[in-house]
């Protein structure tokens, strides 16, 4: 399945009766972070609370533009698919672990509104609220403390979302091509003659060393660049030294 960016604006983040509007604030934050920017609160008992926009910091807009219902159903009327979250599995409705409830979700958003609700911070969505789901997500945790803050909650299946959809972003890691790393090995053996010390060549164990060395890691372009840097600075106090040397010859 081809995702793109487009997905992420029929996602709907529903909060079910929010009762710390820190927990709406930060909720916001999160959502923004990563590329979603509806948020729904189903009858909260209050609105635009100064707490919530200073958790929200930077992403009082999305506070701003959500949407306020009196109830679930209006909530959810327009939605083609309706998500639910717990840890509690009390329905028969199947239970899928986030990452692999992802694609439907991006699916399913093509096609129209999403909703993916979250409960009260206090005991989550009722059996009645789970009833109108068609997908029901449980986060992994330890036993030792299973529940989720609010916001983390969202956070965590919010990044699940949107690491999907980030492939087609810019790459974060941009490796260094053979031809870099060679042009990278000529400059060092090159850098290394002009000092003097002809040893260094290719066929010496030092290069076949740097090489090895080189090789163990997973090198990007700048940090080819940084050798290259390095290699110049190199070539800069040779030309220096050379200079002297040939002044104090002809002194």
């Amino acid at each position: 399945m081809t995702v793109n960016k487009s997905n992420l604006d029929n996602i709907n983040i529903v909060l079910v009766e929010p009762q710390v509007p820190g927990n709406v604030g930060a909720v916001a934050r999160a959502v923004k972070n990563m590329g979603i920017s509806s948020l729904v609160l189903v009858n909260p008992w209050f609105h635009n609370h100064p707490q919530a926009r200073y958790m929200a910091h930077g992403s009082e807009d999305i506070l701003d533009n959500a949407v306020v219902t009196g109830s679930l159903e209006e909530a959810i009327e327009d939605s083609v698919l309706v998500v639910g979250t717990s840890r509690r599995k009390r329905l028969n409705t199947p239970f899928m672990n986030p990452k692999h409830a992802t694609r439907e979700i991006l699916a399913s958003s093509k096609a129209g509104p999403v909703s993916i609700l979250f409960g009260r911070e206090d005991k989550g969505l009722s059996n009645a609220e789970l009833s109108l789901c068609q997908i029901m997500l449980a986060i992994p945790s330890s036993e030792a403390q299973p529940s989720l803050n609010l916001s983390q909650a969202v956070m965590v299946i919010a990044y699940e979302i949107y690491s999907t959809v980030s492939p087609d972003e810019e790459p974060l890691f941009d490796p260094a091509t053979s031809g870099d790393l060679e042009q990278m090995y000529d400059h060092l053996r090159e850098s290394l003659m002009t000092l003097g010390m002809k040893q260094w060549n290719d066929g010496d164990n030092y290069i076949k060393s740097l090489r090895r060395v080189f090789s163990r890691t997973k090198m990007e372009r700048r940090d080819v660049s940084s050798i290259h840097k390095l290699c110049g600075e190199i070539d800069k106090y040779s030309s220096r030294l050379k200079a002297e040397m040939k002044k104090k010859g002809t002194g």
